[in-house]
C-alpha cells in the first residue's frame, strides 16, 4: 500500500501511516520527495564573535587561529531554538550551549535552525512550513557542504551532533540509499544522536512498526540514551541497534541509567506533557550532560582519525 509522503511527523506518523502494511518503511523516494517541501536553508556568511553569541539562533562560530579546525552541525529538537515568540526568554538556551561548548573545545560550529526561518514554530505533532524529514535531510546535507567549502575546516573531519529531532533525522543522512535518493555526495564524516527516536510502533489494528534508525549505516554513528526516557525509549534503540551493529556496520550506542528524554535541556527541567507511551517528564542532568559532551569529543576523535 502507497505510503504517504508527508514525513515530518514525529508523533504524527500514525495518521500518515496508519492503513499501510505491517513494517513499512519511509523509502529514499519518498524522503527524496519530502525534500522539495521547502526552499533551501541560507547560511551564515559570517562567523559570529563569540561574545556576541547570547540568543539561539542560526550560527556559525570558529576557534582562534587560522586552522583547518574539525567541524560539527548542531540539529536541535522538534521545538526549535524559540519556544515562545512572544517571550524571548523562552528559548532553547541548551542549544546555544552546547555551540559554544564545541566552540571553547576547538570545534568550527554551525548551529542550524531549520525551522525559525521558515516561520515554522514546532514540528513535534506535525509538518510546519513545509519543514519535512525529508527537507531536513537535505538541509543537513546542505550544512555539510557549507561547512567543507570553509578555508578553515578540514574537509575530513565534519560531524553531525543531532539531539531528539535532529538526533532521528541524522539516522536518514547516515543512510546511503538516502543520501543517493537525495542527490548528496557526501554526507558527514561522524554522527552523534542524543536520545533519538529509532523506532515508532503505530496505534493502529494491525500496529505497523516504523523503523527511524537505517539499517545501511555509512559512517561512524553513536547513540546516546537514556534509560528513563518516556517519549523516544531507549529500548527501541538498544534492540534494533545491536541488531545493526551486529551486522558490521559503525554504529555504537551508550544508555544513562535513570535518564530521562532532553537530559540537557536545563531550561526546562520538570516540563511535563502526555506522550505515546503515558507522561513524559524531562529532568535536567549536569552530570550526564557534562559526560555526554566527553563522550561525543572522544567517539569524534577516534572517527576521524579511522579510515576513510
Amino acid at each position: 500500500m502507497k505510503i504517504v509522503r508527508t514525513l515530518a511527523v514525529v508523533w504524527g506518523l500514525a495518521a500518515a501511516l496508519a492503513a499501510s502494511a505491517v513494517h513499512a518503511q519511509f523509502t529514499p523516494r519518498d524522503l527524496m520527495f519530502d525534500s522539495r517541501s521547502a526552499s533551501d536553508l541560507t547560511f551564515p556568511s559570517a562567523v559570529t564573535p563569540i561574545e556576541q553569541a547570547t540568543y539561539p539562533q542560526m550560527m556559525l562560530l570558529k576557534p582562534e587561529g587560522e586552522g583547518p579546525f574539525p567541524a560539527v552541525m548542531l540539529g536541535h529538537q522538534c521545538g526549535g531554538l524559540v519556544f515562545n515568540k512572544a517571550n524571548p526568554r523562552a528559548a532553547n538556551w541548551s542549544m546555544l550551549q552546547w555551540a559554544k561548548d564545541f566552540q571553547q573545545a576547538g570545534y568550527v560550529t554551525l548551529l542550524v535552525d531549520f525551522m525559525g526561518p521558515r516561520g515554522a514554530t514546532q514540528v513535534c505533532q506535525g509538518a510546519q512550513a513545509g519543514v519535512t524529514l525529508g527537507r531536513t535531510a537535505k538541509d543537513f546535507f546542505q550544512a555539510a557542504e557549507y561547512l567543507r567549502k570553509l578555508p578553515y575546516v578540514d574537509t575530513n573531519k565534519v560531524a553531525l551532533v543531532g539531539f531528539s529531532q535532529g538526533a532521528l533525522i541524522a539516522f536518514y543522512n547516515n543512510s546511503k540509499r538516502v543520501r543517493e535518493a537525495i542527490g548528496a555526495s557526501r554526507g558527514f564524516d561522524a554522527y552523534v544522536s542524543f536520545y533519538p527516536l529509532c523506532r515508532l510502533q503505530l496505534q493502529s489494528p494491525d500496529r505497523p512498526v516504523v523503523e527511524i534508525l537505517q539499517r545501511d549505516v555509512e559512517k561512524p554513528h553513536l547513540m546516546l540514551l537514556g534509560s528513563a526516557d518516556t517519549e523516544t525509549p531507549a529500548a527501541d534503540c538498544e534492540a534494533l541497534g545491536a541488531t545493526v551493529k551486529a551486522s558490521g556496520r559503525p554504529l555504537d550506542f551508550h544508555t544513562y541509567a535513570g535518564k530521562t528524554h532532553c537530559w540537557d535541556c536545563k531550561s526546562l527541567n520538570g516540563f511535563t506533557k502526555q506522550g505515546r507511551h503515558g507522561t513524559v517528564t524531562y529532568t535536567y542532568d549536569e552530570e550526564t550532560t557534562r559526560d555526554s559532551f566527553e563522550r561525543t569529543k572522544a567517539f569524534l576523535t577516534r572517527s576521524f582519525i579511522a579510515p576513510k
